[in-house]
């Protein structure tokens, strides 16, 4: 099976906001196949017997940070999630830091003004955030206490941040959620489609990358957020 290829045009009416042509809504063998013909990495991600994609990513021993902000992304991790997802035309960085928009362009949100987000708003709520306007949300957020206190704030409630995107997110569109556990969600909300793992080299934490798709179901009365 031949590669989808998809040219990205951007367009400054709004940040992060792209056009794409040809328009498509791509398969999880159609994602896998356009990250092996334009990642330029080894295949190592597959479909399981129970339809999600699955693999695990080892990143080397490269440990640069373009932006040299404390837990940035490794040096080839957007180049591989852009690869995966070349029919998003809105992306947003949720706990953004200073992430390197370079390499996949996207509007910022942040809680902390230092970073000059172009969306300062606590993650939890994200009031100021047109979050319907975005087709794909990657979310890196702090990991542990000790993070935490590198950054100078509370600990993340993940199935809070979770139900405010579940809330306004369009059906289709995805969040790859990067952490050390799989966040809590509703399944009415989101249908888990993927995990990676994801290691850098010796000593170094080891990581899950989860890919959820917005479900097409509104919410009737109260669900509680369960992992999947």
């Amino acid at each position: 099976m031949d590669a989808p290829s998809l040219t990205l045009e951007y367009t400054d009416s709004a940040p992060g906001v792209f056009h794409a042509a040809p328009s498509c809504a791509l398969s999880l063998s159609d994602r896998i196949a356009n990250y092996q013909a334009h990642s330029g990495f080894p295949g190592s991600l597959f479909i399981g017997e129970d339809g999600r994609m699955v693999g695990t990513w080892v990143m080397g021993n490269d440990y640069r940070v373009k932006s040299t902000y404390y837990g940035g992304y490794p040096p080839t991790y957007l180049r591989r999630i852009k690869a995966l997802f070349p029919d998003k035309i809105q992306c947003l960085h949720l706990f953004s830091g200073r992430v390197d928009r370079s390499v996949f362009p996207g509007a910022t949100v942040d809680s902390n003004p230092a970073t000059q987000p172009d969306y300062l708003d606590d993650a939890h709520r994200l009031e100021n955030v047109p979050v319907e306007d975005f087709d794909l949300v990657l979310a890196d957020p702090p990991y542990s206490v000790e993070d935490c206190d590198h950054y100078q704030c509370t600990m993340v409630k993940r199935n809070v941040v979770m139900d405010a995107l579940g809330k306004r997110l369009k059906p289709g569109a995805h969040v790859v959620w990067l952490d050390q556990v799989l966040p809590m969600y509703r399944k009415t909300d989101f249908r888990a489609e993927g995990y990676i793992g994801m290691v850098k080299s010796t000593n170094h934490r080891f990581r899950v990358i989860t890919i959820f798709c917005k479900q097409n179901q509104l919410r009737t009365g109260k669900t509680a957020a369960i992992k999947n």
